[in-house]
């Protein structure tokens, strides 16, 4: 009774079995954006876009997500390679290499333009804003003379001059 006027039909069970693969392909995709570099990252999520909007197979549902996770991570990926620029920048003003330190800043400003325009956290934002304040603060001063806020001290007066 049950099942009666169902039929097995075979061309329905290979549409399936397409869609599942190209699910799972979507997933492997979408996993190889985490582990990308940044430009690589980009240029994988733009391809998942182009993939994702001409394949008619793949339910509207399933492309969302797995686009919305494409951006999450191409975030992630911009947000780390700016943490670790903040990191170099920080090394090279403790070391004295001013011009070294402004050219990795200015790099990772353009990972953190990014990482905002793809949604990056408030939180994340205003720790960058503040470590690179900091960085553009330190590192400057030349420490082996004398500047206007630490003179020379004055000669003591109780010792006749040499």
């Amino acid at each position: 009774m049950f099942g009666m006027g169902k039929k097995d039909d075979p061309a329905q069970k290979a549409k399936e079995a397409a869609i599942e693969r190209g699910k799972q392909t979507v997933r492997e995709f979408v996993h190889k954006i985490a582990r990308a570099e940044p430009e690589a990252a980009e240029k994988m999520s733009q391809q998942l876009r182009d993939w994702c909007g001409s394949d008619k197979d793949l339910p509207f549902e399933f492309k969302r997500k797995a686009m919305l996770r494409a951006k999450v991570l191409e975030c992630s990926v911009n947000m780390r390679a700016c943490d670790t620029l903040l990191h170099q920048a920080v090394a090279q003003a403790t070391e004295g290499m001013i011009k070294e330190k402004i050219a990795t800043l200015g790099e990772a400003r353009k990972f953190f333009g990014r990482a905002c325009k793809l949604g990056a956290e408030d939180d994340w934002r205003k720790a960058f804003k503040r470590t690179e304040e900091t960085i553009q603060l330190t590192g400057s001063a030349d420490r082996d003379r004398p500047t206007r806020a630490k003179p020379e001290p004055l000669p003591d007066a109780s010792k006749p001059p040499v």
